[in-house]
């Protein structure tokens, strides 16, 4: 009895360890995950105010704060004041407090120079003047540098469409002209079709009639009538049936079926 209890008191401290283990490492993963995250890291913060008809410049709760173009903190709070402006709360990590000095200054920019989202970019301090103390509030202002380089891309803009612009007004310039041109075209040829086509139609029909009438005469002629309708020796004249009454067989003339006169 003392065996089985012994054993099962072993057994029970053996989960119970398994289980103070497993629950350790989640604490130390917690803990590790949220010191990459820094948030364990030591804050300090800062504050800004703008006029309330300028705004924030597009800066709103979670914006990037960068030193060194590195993500220091971010906007924790925007909240309007009693006096009718906007004060914007900044939240940095501790290890970049040694760049900011009371000489420093914040600048808000957009991430693609003209568009995108805004963010807080503070230069960095003279390390003659002193760190600036937590809560302390830094001038907050709009980057001059945006307006310039949304002249830059304007004028750019400018020059590779102006020619474009050029070259299609001077097609437009020119499509009346085209279209006069074309239209003129377009009714000279049907006026030439209109007068030419009956009489070359008139004038082919007389052509074939007095084929026809030589041919015919040609068949009736004593001489030359075997030579016309043996296919064998005129292959390039078709064959044509002609019922010819003896009134109309010219005189001097019989019809011979073997193909000889008499």
């Amino acid at each position: 009895m003392m065996d089985k209890t012994f054993k099962f008191r072993f057994v029970n401290e053996i989960t119970g360890a398994f289980v103070l283990l497993a629950i350790a490492v989640l604490i130390a993963g917690i803990f590790l995950a949220g010191r990459a995250q820094g948030l364990f890291e030591p804050k300090f913060r800062l504050h800004t105010v703008f006029q309330a008809e300028e705004g924030t410049y597009g800066l709103k709760k979670g914006s990037e704060v960068r030193i060194r173009d590195t993500v220091a903190g971010s906007v924790i709070r925007i909240n309007p004041t009693t006096e009718g402006t906007i004060e914007a709360t900044f939240e940095l990590k501790a290890s970049f407090h040694g760049f900011v000095r009371t000489n420093s200054a914040a600048v808000v920019k957009k991430t693609l120079i003209v568009a995108g989202d805004s963010f807080v970019d503070i230069s960095i301090g003279n390390r003659q003047f002193p760190l600036m103390p937590d809560g302390s509030m830094i001038a907050c202002t709009l980057d001059k540098d945006i307006t310039k380089q949304a002249l830059l891309v304007l004028e750019e803009l400018r020059a590779k469409l102006l020619p474009t612009l050029d070259k299609v007004n001077a097609v437009l310039d020119e499509l009346p002209a085209l279209t006069v041109q074309t239209r003129k075209t377009l009714h000279e040829s049907e006026v030439l079709l209109h007068e030419n086509v009956p009489g070359l139609l008139i004038q082919a029909q007389d052509t074939m009639r007095s084929s026809q009438v030589l041919i015919e005469g040609l068949q009736r002629h004593w001489l030359l009538r075997k030579y016309i309708e043996n296919p064998e020796n005129s292959p390039l004249i078709s064959p044509v049936s002609l019922n010819l009454s003896a009134s109309e067989a010219p005189p001097g003339t019989v019809k011979q079926t073997g193909g000889e006169s008499k």
